[in-house]
């Protein structure tokens, strides 16, 4: 049901966008920005669930929930990073829309060092 609304919510910013276009091409814009701002704050609604579903797995992971924190990290950098490079790209400012891929690319990496360490002491342990 909820992708249905989200569906129209999208259809209607594009149909009124569309419209206003011809004689305001900025409010055009504008009327694009604001639905993808509230398509964004549905999707947060989602996370909430898929957030309480993953932190179900902690009782599983035991030990090993620095891997959870870390899978949600690179969830929430992704689809922000996309939804920020997206609107500007569709507002004309590719290059902006490149730097900030360019910035969650760097970010994500950031955010693995961690794990790469874990990966490299484990290594160390098991060829001792």
């Amino acid at each position: 049901m909820k992708m249905l609304q989200i569906c129209i919510l999208a259809m209607a910013g594009l149909f009124a966008a569309l419209v206003v276009k011809k004689d305001k091409p900025e409010y055009a814009s504008l009327i694009i920005m604001l639905t993808g701002f509230l398509i964004a704050v549905r999707i947060l609604g989602v996370m909430d669930g898929i957030v309480e579903e993953i932190s179900g797995w902690r009782a599983i992971l035991s030990d090993n929930v620095q891997y959870i924190n870390f899978l949600l990290k690179l969830i929430g950098i992704t689809y922000i990073c996309e939804f920020a490079a997206n609107l500007c790209r569709d507002s004309g400012y590719a290059t902006l829309s490149s730097h900030i891929e360019l910035f969650g690319k760097v970010t994500i990496m950031l955010a693995g060092f961690p794990v790469i360490k874990t990966m490299i002491e484990m290594l160390e342990e098991v060829m001792r």
